[in-house]
C-alpha cells in the first residue's frame, strides 16, 4: 500500500459535466502533487443513478447503483446493485477506504455538496474539508440540504469558500472554524493556446460586432438578453452552452434575428468561440444564488482580454472600474455598457484583464488548498 496522503474529493457535479472547479482542481492536483498524494474523484448521484468513480490517474467506474427510495436514517439509503438490495451507508465508504488506503495512510475528505455529509465521518477521515462553492439554496433533492450543510460546517476542519457571501454564512454558523476564501480561477495557457485552433462552422463571421455568453442558462436572464439584442440590431449575440427547450419556453420575448444559439461545445472549442466576442456577458438574474456566485467564466473571458458586462453580482464589483468590467443594474445600463466597450477598448485594459487571469490560475487555487491541508496535517498531534 502507498504511504501517500489520500485525498477524496466528494464532488457536486459529475466528472463529465462541463469543466468546472471540481475537475479543474483535480487536474492540477494530479499534475503537480502526485508525488505526495493520491487523488480520488467521487461523483454525486446523477438522476436515478449513483455512480462512484475513483482513480489515481484517470476516472473510471467503480460501482453503478440505482437509488430506489429514501426512507431510512440519515446515513442509509436503499439501493439496488446487480439486482441485489442493500443499505448504502458509512460502511460502504469505510470498505472503500480500507481497499484503497493503507492502515497508516492519511485520509482527507474534501466535500463539495451537502449531500455527502452523512457519509463523511471524522472517524473515517483524518481531515474533513468543505469546498463551499455554491449557496445551499442551489441544492435540491430528497434530502435536507440546509440541515446537512450546517452539520458539514460543524464537522469540517477547514472551510474553503469562493465568495464573500458564503464566507459570511459559514462564519455565522461556525465562527470558530478556519474559513479561507479560495475564489475560482482559469487556465489561461489553455485558452491562449486554443483560441485559434477550432474551426467555427455554425456561425459565419461578418463585419458586425459580436457580443457573447458562454455557459449554462439556469441563472441567465433571457429576457434581458433578448431585449438587449433587440436594442442593438447591428450587433450579433452568440450564445454558447446547453440551451434546451425548457429555457426557450421560459423567456417572454421571441428570439431576435441577431441572436445565434450555437449550443454546447467541447471544452477545447470554447477558446475559439470566446475569441470571436468583442464583448463578453454575464447576464445573471438577481438572486441569493447569483449574489453568492464567483463565475468561472469571468476569469476565462479575461484570459483573452475580453471586456465584460455583467448584472449586479457582488463578487464582480471588485472589477467594476469602467475598464476591466462594467456592472449594469438595468436594461438601459446593460445596453449602454456594451456600447461603451464596442466603441473603445484600450490595449492596456486588455492586458490588465489577462494579468488578472494569470494571477487566478487553477494551479494557484489548487496549491493554496493543498498547502492549507498540509499545514493542518502537520499541526495534528501524534497518536
Amino acid at each position: 500500500m502507498s504511504e501517500k496522503t489520500s485525498v477524496f474529493y466528494f464532488s457536486s457535479i459529475p466528472y463529465n459535466f462541463l469543466c468546472q472547479r471540481p475537475q479543474q482542481l483535480l487536474r492540477e492536483w494530479r499534475a503537480n502533487f502526485a508525488d505526495s498524494y493520491e487523488f480520488y474523484y467521487v461523483e454525486l448521484p446523477r438522476l436515478s443513478r449513483f455512480v462512484a468513480r475513483w482513480s489515481n490517474h484517470r476516472v473510471q467506474s467503480l460501482k453503478s447503483l440505482i437509488l430506489n427510495q429514501h426512507n431510512h436514517s440519515e446515513d442509509a439509503f436503499v439501493l439496488t446493485w446487480a439486482g441485489a438490495t442493500f443499505f448504502f451507508h458509512r460502511s460502504v465508504v469505510r470498505r472503500t477506504l480500507s481497499r484503497r488506503c493503507g492502515k497508516t495512510q492519511m485520509k482527507v475528505a474534501i466535500v463539495a455538496s451537502p449531500f455527502w455529509e452523512p457519509f463523511v465521518s471524522k472517524d473515517d477521515f483524518d481531515l474533513v474539508c468543505y469546498d463551499y462553492m455554491d449557496p445551499v439554496e442551489l441544492y435540491t433533492g430528497p434530502y435536507p440540504a440546509q440541515e446537512r450543510h450546517k452539520k458539514l460546517l460543524g464537522k469540517s476542519d477547514i472551510i474553503f469558500v469562493t465568495a464573500q457571501t458564503l464566507r459570511e454564512d459559514a462564519l455565522l454558523i461556525a465562527d470558530e472554524k478556519d474559513v479561507l476564501t479560495v475564489s475560482n480561477g482559469t487556465d489561461a495557457k489553455f485558452f491562449q493556446m486554443n483560441k485559434n485552433l477550432s474551426e467555427i462552422t455554425d456561425y459565419t463571421m461578418t463585419a458586425k460586432k459580436r457580443v457573447g455568453y458562454m455557459g449554462s442558462y439556469h441563472r441567465v436572464d433571457l429576457d434581458l438578453l433578448y431585449a438587449t439584442a433587440q436594442a442593438l440590431p447591428e450587433v450579433d449575440f452568440l450564445l454558447i452552452g446547453p440551451f434546451d427547450r425548457e429555457y426557450k419556453q421560459r423567456r417572454a420575448h421571441p428570439k431576435p434575428e441577431n441572436v445565434f444559439i450555437l449550443g454546447t461545445k467541447k471544452y477545447t472549442q470554447l477558446p475559439a468561440y470566446v475569441q470571436m466576442f468583442d464583448v463578453a456577458l454575464i447576464p445573471f438574474k438577481p438572486s441569493i444564488i447569483t449574489d453568492s456566485s464567483d463565475p468561472v467564466k469571468v476569469y476565462d473571458y479575461f484570459t483573452l482580454g475580453k471586456p465584460v458586462v455583467s448584472t449586479g453580482l457582488r463578487e464582480l464589483k471588485k472589477f467594476d472600474d469602467g475598464h476591466l468590467l462594467r456592472i449594469a443594474e438595468t436594461q438601459d445600463a446593460f445596453v449602454s455598457a456594451i456600447n461603451v466597450f464596442l466603441k473603445y477598448d484600450a490595449k492596456a485594459w486588455q492586458e490588465s484583464r489577462r494579468q488578472i487571469a494569470m494571477q487566478n490560475s487553477w494551479l494557484s487555487k489548487a496549491t493554496i488548498m493543498i498547502k492549507t491541508i498540509e499545514s493542518r496535517i502537520i499541526q495534528r498531534p501524534c497518536t
